[in-house]
């Protein structure tokens, strides 16, 4: 039984955190890992990695994915990809969502779209600010 809140973090959600530079208030992570337990998936943590200029911004990664859990992709979960194929639109999506549901955790993104036919809960950001 789940205590507190769980989120699997998107991609969007941790390049704006990384980027943010309006410090009127928490970003969308800072209030995410507030409010529970925050997760993001090897995929996002290559996608970020993938896209540092430098080290200063690839430190600037390590430091966010120390901060939350980082999953990985077991190979079980290829047993039941094919369940999110015509519901997204990529390989990709479809591995955040496999591994979302074996996790039983909510998709936090600011493109809600981009999952909104899968079956996963996805969470907008406006859903954290209350």
């Amino acid at each position: 039984m789940k205590t507190q809140a769980e989120f699997l973090i998107e991609t969007d959600i941790l390049v704006e955190h990384l980027t943010q530079h309006d410090l009127s208030g928490p970003s969308v992570l800072e209030l995410a890992m507030t409010q529970g337990i925050c997760f993001t998936s090897v995929i996002t943590a290559s996608e970020l990695y993938f896209n540092c200029k430098d080290e200063e911004q690839k430190e600037a990664v390590n430091s966010v994915l120390y901060a939350i859990n980082v999953l990985g992709i077991h190979q079980r979960y290829s047993l039941n990809i094919t369940e999110f194929f015509n519901k997204v639109a990529s390989v990709r999506d479809a591995l955040v969502c496999t591994l979302a549901k074996n996790n039983k955790l909510p998709i936090l993104t600011n493109d809600i779209e981009r999952f909104r036919n899968s079956g996963i809960k996805v969470i907008s950001p406006k859903e954290l600010r209350g």
